[in-house]
């Protein structure tokens, strides 16, 4: 495995760093992403006080619908694009006055995103880029336990935004390699507890993604 990284890395250099420039694509696309994210701690409050909960990372998967923005486009030089991505990660442990115990249950997170990006492009075959998105997202959570007793449960839709950057790697005309960061955040969900008394956590996450869009 690590010979063939090797190989990949030793192949790949040249291109990234002297290769031709391809030619730019423009007009509709469509992608998918796989990657890695990382919830961060949920600070969580309810009538009776505040508590946090910790998560497990996670894979997450995304799909795109977008367009590459012609060169000169009085909006600059960029893609515009629609982001469907599901996000699921599992209770690890949650922190109570009392302190720490042994959590359960997932919160899993389905968003649609409007995106702009600002892809900064030069005579080589790779562009840097960043921008921003903002949608919606329903965050659900599922069969939340503490020490196995139940917790909560429910769903919320809230308002949901990101921030990106990344590279964008042509291999021809119209199919490039994403390889990207996003910042992910969203209003705090409200839940139910099992004792019905109502409770709510925010959500910031982190996650590294790889993706392969191509162009029509």
């Amino acid at each position: 495995m690590k010979r063939i990284c090797r190989i990949t890395i030793a192949l790949c250099l040249p291109l990234l760093l002297c290769g031709p420039a391809m030619a730019q694509h423009s007009g509709p696309y469509v992608g998918a992403y796989i990657g890695g994210n990382m919830l961060m701690t949920a600070e969580g409050k309810d009538d009776q006080g505040s508590f946090s909960l910790e998560f497990n990372p996670a894979l997450q998967g995304s799909a795109v619908l977008g367009w590459d923005l012609e060169p000169g486009n009085p909006m600059g030089e960029g893609r515009i694009e629609l982001e469907y991505t599901r996000r699921s990660n599992q209770v690890d442990q949650m922190k109570f006055a009392q302190g720490y115990f042994q959590g359960s249950g997932n919160l899993v997170v389905d968003s649609l995103l409007l995106n702009g990006f600002g892809v900064f492009r030069d005579n080589r075959p790779w562009s840097p880029y960043a921008g921003v998105g903002i949608g919606v997202a329903r965050i659900e959570a599922s069969d939340l336990k503490v020490s196995g007793n139940p917790m909560g449960s429910g769903s919320a839709i809230v308002f949901a935004y990101q921030l990106g950057a990344g590279v964008d790697l042509s291999l021809t005309d119209s199919i490039s390699l994403d390889l990207g960061y996003r910042f992910f955040s969203s209003t705090n969900p409200s839940f139910t507890e099992a004792d019905g008394r109502k409770f709510d956590i925010d959500y910031m996450n982190h996650s590294a993604m790889l993706g392969l869009r191509v162009g029509f």
